[in-house]
């Protein structure tokens, strides 16, 4: 069984061919071949096959085309497609592709003695059938059969030196004179058909052949023959020549250009375990170059990872190292072309002046023939895109590329294989190591809090706290914490970290990024500045920005490709903290006050509305407030329901507390207590009741900024339940009270008695507590708000237990359980089943109670009700406790502690009091 692209595709089984289907299909065959035992990603199928002109549904039909190809490896034993993580692999191993034993037949050759290469090389080239791949054309097809081209060429080269010196001149004679043909201005060549010409008593023909040559060089590129050519044209037929390499110099030259190592590089050990890994498998892959792509954002030291590393291997590479700064990003806005580049790398490798190329295919060709038996490092430092670094890549051979970038270099990780390393902000304790370098171990370790203040200013950005310990350095003397405050008197963002010059300023090396972008992107991130925080979703750029999710998705993208945005969760992106200072900078410079502000507007807009729809699938039986539809280019989330909308505010809730308080930096003050109100049963059951209270403060706050007597009684209501919660009883009454007189609507009103039926319940006033709860529950019928009316007689049967009327409790509590099921209210449900827990526990049904609370945990497990459950858990101790269960008991109560004391709930100390008196028992 074998594959044979050298020529036309072929897929032979017993020696017999094997159709493969249409062109498109062999491409997709050639696609997996080349990488044949090794995972090819869809995107790089779809990249390889169609280039950048994707059909419509690429995906389906490429699926389709691996499905006919299976189909047709059926028969082969041992050889199919199959899927491997985000990709498709074609089982088997590069001995079945005459490409791959071709080249492991040429690097064989060129590690062995004369006599062994020559059979070496003479069966690599019987396997070259002719043109690789046939008829087959896409971009990465024609640059791969570019790279062959000139690696056969390259082979040829060094496979006509062996049998030089082999003797077999006579031999090889015509077969040089027809390469010759093909590749006329070639001087290593040139060379090596005057030496077989003279050596076969050929020496008139040989300075016919050498004349032609000079003439073409001087007529079409203007130079001469290279010294070392023209020294073996001067030496005459007798005298033995040296072949090898006879025109590329003297002595090949060992370049050096790896700047110095950085003497203060700290951490970095999972990149470095990536980066010696992937020099591992190229050296388990002879014969092919490895592309290693470092990327992450201004100032976190890629370059400086890159140069560390490259240094402490550079003894693996004895051929010596090339360095470049592609000044991919550099302020002027002038990158290094990739002729510039090469030309560098070509006169380092010892190409004379008079013998450079003057265009870049032919660059490209020479550079990869030099490199094509060397074993090189290679760093690429600074590259704007894959475009600027595609013709400085070595064709086959051993030698090893960094490329560091600001972009993530998709394609040369898909088209290339490359590996990928991100670099990201230092670690806590690899920043304080960073500083301690710089400044002194003595110095960082004296004031530990300062120190862990100046990294989260910095952001942990190696380059900024290079910057901060510069500036520290300048005044030994002063403690660091003089540099913290004159920081923080200074509130000048990024003034702070200004070096002195280009090379170590923050704001420099951040806007070298911004300038690169396209203006819908560049757009974007100013506006992100004005986001509230700490992090955002597509659906929020694209309120934020005015745009549809598509735009806002493809600005997204450019902006993470230059890692000024970063993916921190699936989904979830953020600013680093420096970066946000600088694209605040650019809204402010570029963009005008209307601007910004309906921006505002539409972000504020898009988490209000998207927040009504998650409470109201929260709480379906809850009343809602009425808002005014969104601002024009406001997206509003669609979520499909309890576990969705559960989902978004757990994911959403800090960013909604920073909306409300951009709302009321704004001067949006009703948008304020809407947001108020829509977070308050997710709080709730969260039981994150400090939380709830500062938003109800500033609801109210907005609500008499506005003078709305609807905002008001929403927000007193509000703090009064989140108050009881806190033990805070007597604001609780006062906040209560101040919504009965504000709002006359009885519905509200209804809910109100609740509240202050519960606030007595708490404070042990049972009487007045059931007397709230039927005043409640006659306001609820009155307005026919049948929730509300099942609500008050859960809350009336309650109060009846407490009392020790426990049949009239059972009876109340049974009917609001058949109202909260009638309209499929859980929240409600779950409190009834509490309520009848504790009923029947008092009526002595202790199987029916532990039935009860049950049902009860498992609803609030469901609504995510954590301190409900705590308190169902404390309950149900009791039960187990009266049957004399010790064990089940402290199990309860055991878990009732844990999840309090992760609320910080003052009631879990009583309940690891019960815990100790409990045990003490047992003991007892």
């Amino acid at each position: 069984m074998e594959f044979r692209v050298l020529g036309d595709i072929e897929m032979r089984v017993d020696g017999e061919s094997v159709a493969m289907g249409h062109a498109r299909q062999l491409c997709v065959l050639v696609a997996l071949v080349h990488d044949i035992g090794t995972a090819v990603s869809v995107d790089q199928l779809l990249s390889r096959v169609w280039d950048e002109n994707q059909p419509k549904g690429g995906r389906k039909v490429l699926y389709g085309y691996l499905t006919r190809l299976r189909r047709n490896l059926r028969a082969v034993e041992g050889i199919t497609i199959v899927r491997e993580g985000s990709g498709y692999v074609l089982t088997g191993d590069g001995g079945m592709v005459d490409l791959h034993r071709v080249r492991r037949l040429i690097a064989q050759a060129r590690a062995a003695e004369d006599e062994l290469a020559a059979e070496l090389f003479g069966r690599a080239f019987a396997l070259w059938r002719g043109k690789p791949f046939g008829a087959l054309e896409t971009a990465w097809i024609d640059g791969l059969r570019a790279t062959l081209e000139a690696e056969r060429f390259a082979a040829t080269l060094d496979r006509n030196d062996v049998e030089l010196r082999l003797g077999h001149h006579r031999e090889l004679v015509p077969e040089l004179l027809a390469e010759s043909a093909v590749h006329p201005l070639d001087e290593r060549l040139t060379g090596q058909v005057v030496v077989a010409l003279r050596r076969s008593g050929r020496s008139a023909e040989a300075d016919r052949h050498y004349e032609r040559i000079q003439r073409r060089l001087a007529d079409e590129l203007g130079v001469d023959p290279s010294p070392r050519l023209r020294e073996l044209y001067e030496r005459g037929p007798d005298e033995r020549i040296a072949v090898s390499g006879a025109v590329a110099s003297d002595a090949a030259p060992v370049p050096r250009q790896l700047p110095a190592h950085t003497p203060h590089f700290v951490g970095r050990e999972n990149e470095l375990v990536v980066l010696d890994e992937a020099l591992r498998f190229q050296r388990s892959r002879p014969g092919q170059a490895v592309v290693v792509a470092i990327s992450g954002p201004a100032g976190v030291g890629k370059t400086t990872l890159a140069v560390h590393w490259a240094q402490r291997v550079q003894d693996l590479f004895p051929d010596g190292q090339l360095y470049v700064n592609l000044r991919g990003f550099d302020r002027t806005g002038t990158a290094v072309a990739p002729s510039g580049a090469l030309r560098g790398f070509l006169f380092a490798l010892g190409v004379s002046p008079h013998r450079m190329p003057t265009d870049l295919d032919t660059q490209t060709a020479m550079y990869r023939g030099l490199l094509g038996d060397r074993r090189m490092l290679i760093v690429l430092d600074n590259a704007r895109d894959v475009g600027q670094v595609q013709p400085l890549l070595p064709g086959a051979g051993n030698s090893a590329v960094l490329v560091t970038s600001r972009t993530r270099l998709f394609d040369l990780v898909a088209r290339e294989g490359a590996h990928a390393v991100t670099v990201r902000p230092l670690p806590g304790q690899d920043a304080r190591e960073l500083l301690g370098r710089h400044l002194g171990r003595d110095r960082v370790d004296a004031e530990p809090d300062v120190v862990d203040e100046l990294i989260a200013r910095s952001g942990a950005l190696p380059l900024a706290l290079a910057v901060l310990a510069a500036r520290a350095a300048l005044n030994p003397a002063f403690p660091l914490r003089a540099l913290a405050e004159e920081l923080t008197a200074e509130r000048a963002g990024l003034d702070a970290f200004d070096g002195t010059d280009q090379e170590t300023n923050v704001r420099a090396a951040i806007s070298w990024s911004y300038q690169h972008l396209r203006p819908a992107a560049a757009r974007m991130f100013r506006l992100l500045s004005i986001h509230p925080g700490p992090d955002f979703t597509t659906p929020a750029t694209a309120s934020l920005a005015g745009v549809d999710l598509a735009t806002a998705g493809d600005a997204l993208d450019e902006l993470m490709g230059v890692h000024l945005v970063e993916e921190r969760l699936p989904g979830r992106f953020a600013l680093h903290d420096l970066v946000r200072a600088y694209a605040a900078e650019q809204s402010q410079a570029e963009d005008d006050e209307t601007v910004r502000t309906d921006a505002l507007r539409r972000v504020v807009d898009h988490y209000l509305h998207t927040a009504w729809r998650a409470a109201l699938l929260l709480r379906p039986m809850r009343t809602p407030i009425t808002l005014k539809g969104p601002s024009p280019g406001t997206t509003p989330e669609v979520l499909g329901g309890y576990s969705e909308a559960w989902r978004w505010f757990e994911a959403e809730t800090a960013v909604l507390i920073a909306a409300m308080h951009l709302a009321v930096d704004t001067g949006f003050d009703e948008q304020v207590w809407q947001l108020a109100w829509t977070m308050a049963d997710h709080l709730d059951r969260k039981g994150r009741w400090h939380d709830w209270t500062e938003v109800g403060h500033v609801a109210l706050a907005a609500g008499r900024r506005l003078r709305d007597q609807r905002a008001l009684a929403s927000a007193h209501r509000g703090l009064g339940h989140a108050l009881i919660l806190l033990r805070s009883f007597e604001e609780s009454q006062a906040h209560l009270n101040a919504a009965l007189q504000l709002d006359s609507d009885p519905e509200a009103q209804a809910g109100v008695f609740r509240g202050l039926a519960l606030l007595a319940d708490t404070r042990g006033r049972f009487e007045e507590a059931l007397e709230c709860g039927e005043r409640a529950l006659a306001l609820s019928r009155s307005c026919d708000d049948r929730a509300g009316e099942a609500a008050a007689l859960n809350q009336v049967g309650w109060y009846h237990c407490r009392l020790g009327h426990h049949q009239q409790a059972l009876h109340f509590c049974e009917e609001a359980l058949d109202g909260h099921r009638e309209l499929g209210d859980w929240t409600a449900e779950a409190v009834t089943w509490d309520s009848l827990g504790y009923v029947h526990h008092h009526m002595g049904h202790r199987s029916q109670a532990v039935e009860c609370y049950a049902h009860a945990l498992d609803l609030y497990r469901k609504l995510g009700d954590r301190f409900e459950e705590a308190a169902t858990f404390g309950r149900l101790a009791d039960v187990y406790e009266a049957e004399q269960d010790p064990a089940a008991a402290s199990d309860a109560l055991r878990r009732a502690a844990g999840i309090l004391e992760a609320l910080h709930h003052p009631d879990a100390a009583d309940v690891r009091a019960r815990l100790h008196v409990l045990a003490g028992a047992g003991r007892g």
